[in-house]
């Protein structure tokens, strides 16, 4: 699957979310604290606006190339993190696996082996280059 094919893959599921439940940012958000208490600790003083810019920030991650080019946001980000507030590879890979399973879950029967492709192929993509700067 190019990159293209797999933006629009993980676009559509996300829509497909939207039509379902609505703003799934609650949802992955209490699963992340759930897979990390150590990053609901991070995270306790964090207010809803914040915690909106962040998810905004994931779904770049996940709808656009922009980010990776090698001075993009995501390097940006990956530095400012782990020095300011002392993100982990952990912490980024809970996150990854709450999103993914909020989706599948709220897909249900609509969860496919494209699906399942795309969002594990963009998660791999970008957990290749929080370990790079880990």
């Amino acid at each position: 699957m190019n990159t293209q094919s797999e933006i629009s893959v993980i676009s559509e599921s996300l829509s497909l979310c939207d039509d379902r439940v609505g703003d799934i940012t609650p949802l992955v958000y209490q699963r992340f604290f759930e897979l990390d208490t150590s990053a609901a600790s991070l995270m306790e003083y964090s207010d809803k606006h914040m915690r909106g810019r962040m998810f905004a920030s994931v779904l770049e991650l996940f709808l656009s190339d922009d980010p990776f080019e090698n001075d993009g946001f995501l390097a940006w980000e990956l530095d400012n993190h782990v020095s300011a507030y002392s993100v982990t590879k952990g912490m980024y890979e809970s996150l990854f696996k709450a999103f993914i399973e909020i989706v599948k879950e709220t897909l249900g029967d609509a969860w496919s082996t494209d699906l399942e492709r795309a969002w594990t192929d963009r998660i791999a993509r970008i957990m290749n280059e929080v370990s790079q700067r880990d």
